[in-house]
This record gives structure tokens, C-alpha cells and sequence, in this order.
């Protein structure tokens, strides 16, 4: 578990977007980031990846962390498998093939894996780089707005995938305006408003529920 304890932030010493958080992020559980527009989400994924400086620590866990977001750095003249190589390569750690071909099966990366990134959407990349933390055995992975580049089937599929890497004494922080995704993937919803942050169990009946506590703030 990481306790997060009176996490502050401001841009350039401006109103504080996030003020005195304080929140735990326990072993096993999928988290859903919730809360409007320019309520801090993405904030406050880089602080806890250690992308934006803070008033805590991070280094305890940072290197346990992997921060999967649009702004990523490929190297796109390689193809997939070869820049998974490069990273597994880096990092001295060594292929797990039955577990890669699960998760190239799963995705539907079977035949875009051996294509060069230069030809890969949005949603290709968040697919490459969830089976890279995967096989790099991450504990905490934090996703920005993942299922906005995928279709229906991609998100089905991903939705399980997640669910069933977190099972495994791993955890997922998923930043989405996706009320449904929200309610379908996650244990835990984090409500990020008005630089404060609550914590709900997801026994939420319908998305209506979920709306509603987001309005309240």
C-alpha cells in the first residue's frame, strides 16, 4: 500500500489545484480518477509518477510506476516487437512468451505488433505500451484517458485485462470521463474536486449515481 499524505500542488504559485490530498492506494484495486474538467486529474497522475514536483516522496514506489498517457516518446521508424525488445532489453528483464502471446491475442496485436509504429493510432500505442508494463511487471500503473482512443471492442477488452492484471496484487489509477467505463472497470472511484479528493467503494447501481456525486463535487 502508498499513502499518500497532504499531497499539494500549484502551477507557478497560483491557486492550489491540489490541496492537502491525502488518500491510500491499496494492493489490488482498479481506481477510477473521476471529476470535471480541469479538476486535476492529470495533475495529479504526474505528481504521483514524479512528472511534476510536489510536497511528497516519491521515490519509494515511483520506480514500481508506470504512467501510460498521449504524450508517450515512441520511436516510430521501429515496429512494435522491436521497440518492446529495446525496453525489455534496457531493462534486463526477459521475455515471458506465453504471457506475450496472451496479451497480443487479447488486444488484437497479433499482426500490427510486427508494423512500424509510424502506422499505429492513438489506441495502438496505449495497447503497446500496457503489454510492455505488463511484461515489465509493473505494481502501479496510472492511465490517462485510455478508452477515448479505442473502439467498443478494444475498450471490452482492455476493461478485462486490466481487471484481471490487478487481481494479481497490482494497481490501476485510470484517469476517464467515462462514467459507464468508470462503473464497469473499477473497486474504487477517486473523486478529484475543488482541489479535494474522496474515496468511494463502486457500489454504485448506474452511471445516474456516479453523475451525480460528480456534479455535487
Amino acid at each position: 500500500m502508498v499513502n499518500i499524505k497532504d499531497l499539494t500542488f500549484a502551477y507557478d504559485g497560483n491557486k492550489k489545484i491540489l490541496d492537502d490530498l491525502s488518500f491510500n492506494i491499496e494492493e489490488g484495486v482498479v481506481y477510477s480518477l473521476l471529476g470535471i474538467n480541469g479538476s486535476g486529474k492529470t495533475t495529479l497522475l504526474k505528481c504521483l509518477n514524479g512528472d511534476l514536483p510536489s510536497n511528497i516522496d516519491v521515490t519509494s514506489f515511483s520506480a514500481q510506476m508506470l504512467y501510460i498517457h498521449d504524450e508517450m516518446q515512441f520511436y516510430n521508424y521501429l515496429t512494435g516487437e522491436e521497440f518492446l525488445n529495446v525496453i525489455l532489453n534496457f531493462k534486463d528483464v526477459k521475455l515471458d512468451q506465453d504471457m506475450y502471446n496472451e496479451l497480443l491475442s487479447e488486444l488484437l496485436m497479433n499482426e500490427k505488433i510486427k508494423q512500424t509504429i509510424s502506422s499505429y493510432s492513438l489506441g495502438m500505442k496505449h495497447k503497446l505500451i500496457l503489454i510492455i508494463a505488463f511484461l515489465l511487471k509493473y505494481k502501479y500503473i496510472l492511465m490517462d484517458e485510455p478508452f477515448t482512443s479505442l473502439d467498443v471492442l478494444a475498450a471490452d477488452t482492455m476493461i478485462e485485462v486490466v481487471k484481471r492484471y490487478a487481481k494479481n496484487n497490482n494497481t490501476v489509477i485510470i484517469s476517464t470521463h467515462m462514467i459507464d467505463i468508470a462503473q464497469e472497470i473499477s473497486d474504487k472511484i477517486l473523486l478529484l474536486s475543488n482541489g479535494k479528493i474522496q474515496e468511494y467503494d463502486n457500489n454504485f447501481k448506474n452511471t445516474k449515481e456516479i453523475k451525480a456525486i460528480i456534479l455535487k463535487g
